[in-house]
């Protein structure tokens, strides 16, 4: 694949194709690859697009509508801005759309996609969550043509002030990942403090602790997203998550896994509100660093959590409910 870095890899929905992010290509030439599987143990790479994008590709989402054909929705990591490609024929891709905040490019970054019934849900670092209708209907937007639904900002320093306290100024922040689950919309911050604290053990990439909200969006009214409650973990961030049903699973960085109950109407802190199903720490004596945990997000499948864990691997995990003691 020519790349260094590999950070999301999705197929589309036959899994007949794969489409890969790439960053750090040797030839400078980064974009996505398209492979085939048709021979599963053997992907075959079939076509690249990089026009535009060689920058990098640090997400991407590939989405398939009856009216509009598969499309490949990614991130730029040079311009901040959403460029849609489309794979109808994967062996020949093409771009269809660009869409991009109003700032300058030097301060605008994409960080992740989402996309469900028409809708995407753009992770903007610094510009907070914004609702796209690529195919909805509900502002007349199609994949050729994305319509603004909403934006939701919120002041990520006053809300990390704590955070530079610990670490000086500089530190990293910024709106990372969305999931939409029914009525909610689930908003991470990825925060890691400036300079790495003696306390908080390894850190990726020389970055000190991470740090995190999780803020809960209802979006009832999708023209005006309201924050109705939050999850802020106290040994790590809120790296990427998965909802199935009312479970949310979370990849918390040195914390592990975290799985929370998000069932019902959710309001307030909910981490005061005892809502942690489980916890899975994933250190291990063999890691990179030993006992050092490193969880990068989590996938639930088939009643299976698989969490990569960025120091010791990919771990596969199964929740079980708690047994009842009879009197």
């Amino acid at each position: 694949l020519n790349t260094r870095r590999v950070n999301d890899v999705m197929s589309t929905p036959d899994g007949k194709f794969i489409v890969f992010t790439r960053e750090g290509a040797a030839d400078r030439k980064n974009g996505i690859v398209i492979a085939s599987t048709e021979d599963p143990e053997h992907p075959k790479v079939i076509a690249e697009f990089t026009e535009g994008v060689t920058s990098g590709v640090h997400s991407a989402f590939v989405y398939k509508q009856d009216k509009y054909g598969t499309n490949v929705f990614l991130t730029n990591d040079g311009t901040g801005a959403m460029h849609v490609i489309n794979i109808d024929d994967p062996y020949h891709p093409k771009e269809i759309a660009q869409w991009r905040t109003d700032r300058p490019d030097a301060g605008r970054t994409l960080h992740d996609i989402d996309v469900q019934d028409g809708l995407a849900y753009l992770s903007y670092w610094n510009d907070g969550l914004v609702i796209l209708d690529v195919g909805n209907g509900m502002k007349g937007g199609t994949p050729s043509n994305p319509v603004l639904v909403s934006q939701y900002k919120y002041d990520l320093n006053a809300l990390y002030a704590q955070v530079e306290a610990v670490g000086g100024p500089g530190f990293i922040r910024g709106t990372h990942t969305a999931r939409r689950s029914g009525r909610y919309v689930f908003v991470g911050d990825e925060v890691f403090a400036a300079k790495p604290q003696a306390t908080a053990g390894p850190s990726l990439l020389g970055l000190g602790r991470a740090y995190g909200r999780l803020h809960v969006l209802d979006v009832s009214d999708i023209a005006k997203p309201r924050e109705v409650a939050w999850y802020e973990p106290r040994d790590g961030g809120t790296h990427n998550v998965w909802v199935a049903g009312d479970t949310l699973y979370l990849g918390d960085y040195q914390g592990g896994l975290r799985v929370l109950d998000v069932g019902g109407e959710l309001r307030g802190d909910l981490l005061a509100q005892d809502r942690e199903i489980a916890h899975v720490y994933t250190g291990d004596s063999k890691g990179n660093f030993p006992n050092a945990a490193m969880a990068w997000g989590a996938i639930y499948r088939d009643g299976k959590i698989y969490v990569p864990d960025v120091f010791s691997g990919l771990w596969i995990v199964r929740v079980e409910p708690k047994n009842e003691l009879t009197p």
